[in-house]
């Protein structure tokens, strides 16, 4: 069975390698080191979950495979050459971007993290029931249900217990509602300008971001908080070390696109902001030049 499950696709991370085929990676503990794509963002068994029968089965890995495949042929094919693409093409391209956002390592430890901090709340919530009176148990009883889905402390405790692989599990539903969404959108390819420097990547690549909202509200104001439904929500996906999708609801139409270095360059700041771990690059320069601008990244661990 095969343990060594990537995280990051290496057929997408050979979009950054320098001209010996190694990815440079810059890390939390500040270290740069080049590497070849296939010995980085490797987790065992990442997306192995158990049948009811209590056998393991790749079937979630060997479906991320396909979906990497499809997607590397199109990009060789297509989006490297500045092509349009079929609505076939499209669809399959959107699934591969959405797989790009739920896959990661870091999108499952933020799941997490929002389950526990649940869990909290509803330990707290019931110890202060607990210390009700008869009738203020009986207004806070009396409180219709919002007639949504609900879960209970006991099962959410359940769910964290095998945390990761409910999260694989729920993996291939989650991407599919979620390439819908991304299908939908505006696309345009920003291209990096020739020999004038690199689009990077990292461990957690597709960014979320609203511009207007930010620029009203601010920065994780409750008015700017990232979804994919908002108008102004736009996704930024580094390609290749020449190209980078700009997805959003606003956008014109679809397009390829030769951007500023100014502009390219904010689009790598976003990469590196959304970091958590590790940041990728085809040169080693470039990540001396992130390591000098920037503190260095707590791992997910700290968090």
């Amino acid at each position: 069975m095969k343990k060594r499950h990537h995280t990051i696709p290496k057929c997408y991370l050979e979009g950054f390698t320098d001209e010996n085929g190694k990815v440079w990676v810059l890390d939390t503990k500040d270290e740069i080191f080049d590497t070849n794509p296939i010995n980085i963002f490797v987790e065992s068994h990442f997306y192995t979950i158990t049948l009811k029968n209590g056998e393991k089965s790749l079937v979630i890995e060997d479906t991320l495979a396909n979906i990497e495949n499809a997607y590397a042929d199109i990009y060789r094919n297509k989006i490297s050459q500045d092509k349009f693409l079929t609505e076939k093409e499209r669809a399959e391209v959107s699934v591969f971007f959405a797989a790009m956002m739920l896959r990661t390592r870091p999108y499952r430890e933020n799941m997490r993290h929002m389950f526990e901090d649940l869990k909290q709340t509803m330990e707290e919530w019931r110890e202060q029931y607990k210390t009700m009176s008869p009738e203020e148990r009986k207004t806070m009883d009396a409180v219709p249900s919002s007639g949504g889905a609900t879960i209970n402390l006991e099962e959410l405790e359940e769910g964290l217990k095998d945390f990761d692989e409910h999260h694989s599990a729920d993996l291939i539903p989650q991407i599919m509602q979620t390439a819908q969404i991304i299908f939908d959108m505006k696309w345009a390819v920003w291209k990096y300008p020739a020999d004038k420097g690199a689009f990077i990547t990292s461990d957690d690549p597709l960014v979320i971001m609203r511009p207007a909202s930010i620029k009203k509200y601010g920065k994780n104001a409750l008015g700017s908080r990232p979804g994919l439904l908002f108008r102004d929500a736009e996704i930024t996906l580094p390609l290749s070390k020449d190209r980078l999708l700009l997805a959003g609801w606003i956008l014109n139409e679809d397009s390829y696109l030769e951007v500023p270095v100014e502009i390219a360059e904010s689009m790598n700041q976003r990469t590196i902001l959304h970091s958590r771990e590790r940041m990728i690059a085809s040169t080693e320069e470039q990540l001396l030049t992130i390591k000098d601008k920037y503190p260095p990244k707590q791992t997910i661990h700290d968090h």
